[in-house]
């Protein structure tokens, strides 16, 4: 059976990080690729609180580390790495319980040879994370944590129940784009009928994209375009949960949690309507 095809359509997505690569999935699909990326990050490379958890690992006060993000775990060896700390960062981390979200921090820490204690299956929820964290005794110990695109209370939530001395660490955060222009020209082609479908693939893009809908006075009309006419594709359940939030319904979701998975999931839904 033949592979569905997008057949030409618009596929439009927000994403930052890998705009090429989404790219590149949606034409190997046969769509047409339309990109306006909604974030820029604001590395926090000079926070004492994270050159102090540093410090307090490499100095054996800490016995779990979580990493939620790739993104997250690069600038945290990054900051060590600044300190002249970074072997002495990795020796620590690999004599304590360290706790990884999904593959992508997975694969930094194991770039720098750290075992991981616990990896959460897909679709690397929060719940999943914490169900996963149910093996480890955590009472009175010390557990440093990244903050993941915007406050999360649910895993602070169960380290309090578990009576875990957490800290939450923030790396890194999401502000708009300094030109945001491409992204109202991703509103108008929606508004115009151009756009078959909009793919988000994480969290902190939809109140992004919102954001400067509302400053372009145009957040009604993409609000109503969304709900029409334009195909909303979520990456996996983390960002669904937050379109469910903002009053967006979802009309596409993969089993898995990928941007491949993804890009295959529009092609279906089409397929099928087709």
């Amino acid at each position: 059976m033949a592979a569905a095809s997008l057949n030409g359509r618009v596929l439009a997505f927000v994403e930052a990080r890998m705009p090429d690569e989404m790219a590149s999935l949606i034409r190997r699909h046969g769509g047409v690729p339309y990109g306006a990326p909604v974030l820029q990050e604001h590395y926090l490379k000079d926070s004492p609180e994270v050159q102090q958890a540093i410090t307090d690992v490499c100095e054996g006060r800490v016995d779990t580390a979580v990493f939620l993000t790739g993104v997250g775990a690069n600038a945290m060896m990054g900051i060590a790495e600044a300190m002249g700390r970074l072997p002495e960062f990795e020796d620590a981390l690999r004599d304590i319980t360290v706790v990884a979200r999904s593959p992508k921090p997975g694969r930094v820490l194991r770039r720098h040879k750290i075992p991981i204690t616990i990896m959460p299956p897909e679709p690397y929820t929060s719940s999943d994370l914490t169900a996963a964290m149910a093996a480890l005794d955590l009472s009175g110990k010390r557990v440093v944590f990244q903050r993941y695109g915007g406050p999360d209370s649910e895993l602070p939530t169960y380290l309090r129940e578990q009576g875990a001395n957490y800290q939450e660490l923030t790396l890194y955060d999401w502000g708009l784009p300094d030109d945001t222009s491409p992204v109202v020209k991703l509103i108008d082609r929606i508004e115009r009928g151009e756009v078959d479908a909009l793919a988000f693939t994480s969290r902190p893009q939809v109140p992004n994209l919102l954001d400067i809908a509302t400053q372009a006075g145009k957040e009604e009309s993409l609000r109503s375009s969304l709900a029409g006419s334009v195909a909303v594709a979520s990456v996996g359940p983390v960002c669904t949960r937050k379109l469910l939030e903002q009053g967006i319904n979802v009309d596409i979701e993969p089993e898995h949690p990928h941007m491949g998975n993804l890009v295959m999931a529009v092609a279906d839904y089409f397929d099928g309507r087709s």
